[in-house]
């Protein structure tokens, strides 16, 4: 109790000592993607992080997970590098209990949130990552449960192209390169990206590209986005899955395609309609059988997603209002998962081996909501109705409220109700290594959440309190009495914790050493502990995550950018039954980045884990050590 009133404090005496500012900070211009309406980040009622493209293009990072690795409340639980595999949580949530979206279009994987970022994009096209805190499934639906990752891409808004190379320790290579052109509002954009590395441990190299397409047309009323893209990935995965085998082998691979489409019917109706459909194929090889004649014992995985939405919105005076519908439909083949077929399919390059398991849902949704202001205060409230063909209905109500109580401070509050289906792995996988559980239950929370916001001219930050109560959370669990871990919905777990994010921008000369800093800060504490079980997800949380930022201006034409992450995870790991439970060490990285820039051009120069830190971010997967790279990027 006395760390947390020390931490309260500590938050609350940042805000003191920097709010010496007379002008409101640039944040508060940006809308984001809180509610169904849009709305200003200063009128919103949750707690959202955005991190900036120029943020991106600074920081010591080549992948999405790395620079969600800097995020707020944002867990990346890397299994190898480069994001070759990283599960990624929000606020003690687990991998499967976060929404993914690019330009809104959901690509989550019902197979498993292993794949959630098997995405044809590369880092170099995002114009800005919104992290949104908590439950939101009145605005997204059931995948977001914990938490929501926004990945907004770049607009084409001229004729250029871009050619980068990468290279570095451990055999890593890497190019990209993207082309586009805009013409009487009609814009393509075509990229594609490539990288590989010998490993940094045996077993740990990979070698993955992707290739994407974006045809975009801006006309009077509205805008139409088409966007197709693939992607494929095959890497080694030692001790991916099971800490006693070394030669597990994974390939991976994707297809994206999407339709985005934006009218304004008149100055206060619009429109938007998405829709996207997604096909996934996983390979995973436990112990290098497709070497040997065991090939049966290989994994096949096939998922298709189709995903259809449409939202209606009304501006009044004082109030936005929006109603709409969503469909969903998941289905997975594979010869591991679902339910037995008679009508196999053969896998494709593996004589003998079929497809004999399948299985398919469907999720209908309705939706609305109505934001108003009163006075000075800014009110959300909606609902979401779902049908989901194996689970029934479900409803996710809420409430965000945000009140500025002068130029520069803001408080917000809100109250959500989120839910999760269980993925078709937690349902049917049944190995030596996990036993699933078809009968599941989805799970679901309540989470209730406070909030205060500062902008100011150099600096902003926000401090929030929230208590999340769960339900029939889903877990992989280990008991003492038996041999082989199991999918369990647990009851009584309950999560509470304060976020603490701050911006200090110090430049006021162009050639000042220190220009600026970005300090996050969360903790979490759960009412539950690891009593006569090991739990391999819900109760391996972060209990605190700290990372602080420096952009550096060294020279002229030269900058850097130095991040510390601090990192303390609660919950233990275990070789095997003869020997006890380790708990996880804290967690110390320190990245750099230094960066000059030749006109158009500019040169990096990247290193990653620079105290050489020895670590595990899930059991006893060994992560890199010190990793040194540079490239070029050029830009015409």
């Amino acid at each position: 109790m006395k760390f947390k009133i020390l931490v309260i404090s500590l938050c609350l005496s940042f805000f003191r000592t920097f709010s010496q500012d007379s002008t409101v900070h640039e944040l508060k211009e940006l809308t984001v993607s809180a509610n169904i309406v849009g709305t200003e980040i200063r009128k919103t009622g949750r707690n959202i992080t955005t991190i900036l493209k120029s943020t991106i293009e600074a920081a010591p990072v080549k992948t999405l997970d790395g620079i969600l690795q800097y995020a707020q409340n944002v867990d990346v639980r890397s299994r190898s590098s480069y994001g070759v595999q990283a599960d990624i949580s929000i606020r003690g949530g687990h991998y499967d209990q976060t929404l993914i979206l690019v330009d809104g279009v959901k690509v989550n994987d019902p197979q498993t949130g292993h794949h959630s970022l098997n995405i044809p994009l590369n880092i170099s096209q995002i114009e800005k990552i919104e992290v949104m805190q908590g439950g939101a499934s009145r605005v997204y639906g059931p995948n977001a449960f914990s938490g929501v990752i926004n990945i907004i891409t770049k607009k084409i808004d001229k004729s250029s192209a871009q050619i980068g190379l990468l290279g570095g320790q451990h055999g890593l290579f890497g190019g990209n390169i993207s082309a586009q052109t805009i013409k009487n509002g009609l814009g393509i954009r075509i990229n594609a990206d490539y990288g590989k590395s010998e490993g940094y441990i045996p077993n740990t190299q990979y070698d993955k590209y992707s290739a994407g397409l974006l045809i975009s047309k801006i006309y009077n009323k509205g805008s139409v986005d088409l966007s197709s893209g693939i992607f494929s990935n095959h890497f080694g995965a030692s001790n991916f899955y099971h800490p006693k085998f070394s030669r597990q082998y994974e390939e991976v691979s994707s297809g994206l395609f999407s339709l985005n489409w934006n009218h304004n019917f008149s100055n206060k109706i619009s429109g938007s309609f998405i829709g996207s459909y997604r096909i996934h194929h996983d390979m995973y090889d436990f112990d290098k059988y497709r070497d040997t004649t065991l090939k049966s014992f290989l994994n096949f995985h096939q998922t298709k997603v189709a995903d259809f939405e449409y939202k209606l919105r009304y501006l009044a005076k004082n109030s936005k209002s929006a109603v709409g519908w969503a469909y969903r439909n998941e289905d997975v083949l594979s010869n591991r998962l679902g339910e037995v077929i008679s009508d196999k399919v053969k896998v494709k390059g593996f004589e003998g081996i079929f497809y004999d398991k399948t299985k398919s849902r469907s999720n209908v949704s309705m939706f609305v909501e109505h934001q108003r202001k009163i006075r000075n205060a800014t009110i959300s409230a909606g609902t979401l109705l779902n049908y989901n063909s194996s689970f029934g209905y479900a409803w996710y109500p809420g409430v965000d409220i945000a009140l500025p109580v002068s130029e520069k401070y803001s408080l917000y509050a809100s109250t959500n109700r989120s839910l999760r289906y269980p993925t078709f792995t937690e349902l049917y996988l049944n190995n030596s290594t996990i036993k699933a559980d078809p009968k599941l239950k989805p799970e679901k929370a309540w989470t209730h959440e406070v909030g205060l916001r500062y902008f100011g001219e150099k600096t902003s930050g926000t401090v929030s309190f929230f208590y999340k109560k769960m339900q029939d959370a889903i877990d992989k669990v280990k008991r003492p009495e038996i041999s082989v871990p199991t999918m369990e919905n647990i009851q009584n777990i309950n999560m509470a914790g304060v976020d603490f994010s701050y911006k200090i921008k110090l430049a006021t000369k162009e050639n000042q050493f220190l220009q600026n800093i970005t300090l996050n800060y969360a903790y979490l504490i759960a009412d539950r502990k690891e009593e006569n079980f090991q739990s391999f997800y819900t109760l391996n949380f972060l209990r605190h995550k700290a990372s602080v930022g420096f952009d550096l201006l060294p020279f002229k034409n030269t900058t850097a950018a130095l991040w510390y992450t601090y990192k303390k995870r609660e919950g233990t790991y275990q070789w095997d039954n003869t020997r006890a439970p380790e708990f996880y060490k804290p967690v110390h990285l320190v990245d750099l980045r230094i960066k000059h820039q030749l006109k158009k051009h500019s040169l990096f120069f990247d290193i990653n884990n620079l105290l050489n830190y020895k670590y595990y971010e899930f059991g006893f997967v060994q992560q890199p050590g010190i990793w040194v790279s540079g490239g070029i990027i050029l830009n015409f």
